[in-house]
């Protein structure tokens, strides 16, 4: 489908990987840690952790910003 660009086949997520995920693009692939936790009320260790499996499965990537992360989509 048009809505995965990068081939990405969000069917092969989980819903919450997803909704991490579809925030990111709606904010031009790129989000702060801090307001991925705003905006899914997910906790921070949840967070990271939803991060560390789409990292790994090279959909985004960290890089350290201060006192927290900025996220891309590959």
């Amino acid at each position: 489908s048009v809505k995965d660009q990068k081939k990405i086949d969000v069917s092969k997520l989980s819903e919450e990987e997803k909704a991490v995920y579809e925030i990111i693009k709606k904010n031009e692939g790129s989000v702060y840690q801090s307001d991925l936790i705003k905006d899914t009320a997910f906790s921070k260790v949840h967070i990271t952790r939803i991060l560390d499996k789409l990292e790994t499965k090279g959909i985004l990537e960290r890089k350290r910003r201060g006192m927290t992360n900025i996220i891309f989509l590959k």
